[in-house]
Formats: C-alpha cells, structure tokens, sequence
C-alpha cells in the first residue's frame, strides 16, 4: 500500500512538473506574441505617420502641379501673345519701306597742326567741345544729311568724313588712289599751334608740301572721275588784321602758288577757296553746304535738307563766291547753325567750346 502511495505521489508530482513546465512555456509564448505585438503596433504607428506625410506631402506636390500647370497657360497664353505681335510687326514691316544707305566720302588732309579736325567737327558737328581735341592718324565721321523715301525704298545718304593727321598725306594720297572719293578738303594755316601772327616759313613749308608736283598724286584719273568738289580752306585768318575784304585778299596771296596749282584743275573739278578761323567758325559752316551742293545729288535732297541749305547759303544755287560773307568776324555763336535733325557722328555729343573769341582782326 505504501508503495502505490508512493507511486501515486510521484505520478502526481511528475504530472505537476509536466503542468508547471507546459505553463512556463505557454507564459513565455504568450510574452513573446505581446513582444510582437507591441512591435507590429509601432510598425502600424510609424507606418500611420508616414502615410500622414505622404498624403502632406501629395497634396504639396498636387498644388505645386497645379502651379506648375496654371503657370504653363500663362506661359502659353504670353507666347501665343508673343506671336501674334510678332506676326503683326512682321505684316508692318513688310508694309514700310526698305532702307539703304548712299554714302559720300569726303577727305580732310592738311600738314600738322593746322585745324583740320576742328574744321572737320565744325560743320559734322557743330556742337563738339574743340578744347577735347586730340591728334590722330585717321578718324573718320558720319554725317548724315538725308532721308528720301520711295514707295518701296528709304535712301540714307550719309557723308563719311574721313580726318587725315598730318603726318599721314601719304596714306590720304593712297586712299584717294584706291577708293571713290567725293569731296576733298585742303586745310593750310597762317600759323602754327597757338600762334599769334603770320609764320613765314610754316606757310612755305606747306607750300612744298602742296607744291604742284605733289599735287598730281592727288589728282589721279580716279579722283578726277569721282570727286565732285575741292576746298581749299586757309585757316587761322584771325592772325590777320583788317576787314574782312582784305584778309581775305591777304591770305590768298601767302597761298597764290597753291591756289594757282589748284586752279590748273578746275576745268575738271569744282575749285573753292575759302578764308576762315575753325576755332571761332568764320565761313566754316559753308562747308556742308558747298559739299551738299557739289555732291548731292538733287533727288537726294530732303525738305529738312532744303531748309538748312536756304538758312546756310545766301548766295544763289549756281555756286559759292570766294568773297567772305559780309558777316565775317561775328561771334561764333552767331554763324554756327545748329545740326540738322539725324545728324550723326563717331565722337561724344559736346557742348557749344566755351573759348573766348578775339574780334576778328584784333
């Protein structure tokens, strides 16, 4: 009997082992599913946030889509836009005139020092600061003098003012040889560079520079067959006293034997003389006109044109007297007109120069 109780505890206590083992590991199953539990339900958190910022995110990159789309129609629309004014400026300019360009070249050329470029800048632009002035080997200006306007075509005629240094007759003489050229202005002086009265000997070392062998070269049969006008311009005349009837007489007769050389041609070629200050702008304002004259051909004449010929020349359209107007000697101010509407030039607009003028004559 007691061994069957024996047997029966241990039954008993064997069964309770099992139970309490079987418990135990029922226990730790039942954690370990919390354990993943609790992970499943941050991975649905962390998931649930993340959806949260997507959907933020979506709907920030729906309305960027939505800019971007609104922006694309205004852009579309603007080109659309675009086009039409193009097609309409197009249809315009298909309407207006073609425009071309007549251009006249005209050459300044003198010995050193002798006012060429102010005398140039005096009647192509007559606003410039001569005071600003500079020596140069070549600088070339654009005036321009026309508009003509056809039913299908606008002419620009333009004069191309080419300034020749000193230095540099040779390289003139070259470029008469090889281009058309239209007009041509010979520049002498009575003085040198600030010079107060008549120098003898700068007058006969332009003489030689001009003298008639030299001349030649500037008479080809090119020049001959293209150039329409040559002025001989005597500068600095106010070094000279008197009335204006006898500076002139004056200074022609320190030049008689280029003016006598010169006059070789004009059976040829239109021959001026004209006697004047480029610093004070006595008789320089005839230039444009004499060239316009002499160059221009009369269906390029414009009525702006027309109207600065008839305020600039008193004389009458069969040419220019050699005599100085009765008008010489005034102050500048008085004789400079001021440049006619489109007129151009290479250099800055200036003011009107600020010299103080001597009365002519002193």
């Amino acid at each position: 009997m007691l061994i069957v109780l024996v047997i029966l505890f241990a039954l008993l206590a064997l069964g309770a082992g099992a139970a309490a083992v079987a418990l135990f590991l029922q226990t730790n199953r039942l954690k370990q599913q919390h354990q993943d539990a609790n992970k499943h339900i941050q991975a649905l958190q962390q998931a649930q946030v993340q959806a949260e910022t997507m959907r933020s995110q979506n709907s920030q990159l729906g309305q960027m889509v939505d800019e971007a789309r609104e922006e694309d129609r205004k852009k579309v629309e603007w080109l659309d836009h675009q086009q039409q004014e193009i097609d309409w400026l197009r249809a315009e300019l298909e309407k207006r005139p073609k425009i071309t360009q007549k251009r006249y070249k005209i050459l300044t050329v003198g010995v050193k020092w002798t006012g060429k470029t102010s005398l140039t800048l005096k009647w192509s632009n007559p606003l410039v600061d001569l005071g600003a002035l500079q020596g140069t080997k070549i600088e070339r200006y654009e005036r321009t003098v026309s508009h003509v306007t056809t039913k299908e075509v606008v002419t620009e005629h333009v004069f191309e003012i080419g300034d020749w240094g000193g230095e540099h007759i040779v390289d003139a003489q070259q470029e008469l040889i090889m281009d058309e050229i239209h007009g041509l202005l010979m520049v002498v002086d009575l003085a040198g560079k600030d010079g107060q009265q008549v120098d003898q000997q700068r007058v006969q070392d332009q003489l030689r520079e001009f003298q008639p062998q030299s001349l030649k070269y500037f008479f080809g049969p090119k020049t001959l067959a293209s150039c329409k006008a040559v002025v001989l311009f005597i500068n600095k005349s106010d070094v000279l006293a008197g009335t204006p009837q006898q500076v002139e007489a004056e200074a022609k007769r320190y030049y008689k034997q280029l003016i006598d050389a010169l006059e070789l041609y004009k059976n040829q070629i239109d021959i001026r003389v004209l006697v004047g200050s480029a610093t004070y702008g006595h008789s320089t304002h005839f230039l444009f006109s004499h060239f316009v004259e002499r160059i221009l051909p009369k269906n390029a004449y414009d009525t702006q044109l027309l109207q600065r010929m008839k305020s600039d020349l008193p004389h009458s359209a069969q040419g220019m007297p050699h005599a100085l107007p009765a008008n010489h000697g005034m102050h500048p101010h008085n004789q400079v007109p001021p440049p006619p509407h489109g007129a151009t030039t290479r250099l800055p607009q200036a003011g009107v120069p600020q010299a103080n003028p001597r009365p002519y004559g002193r």
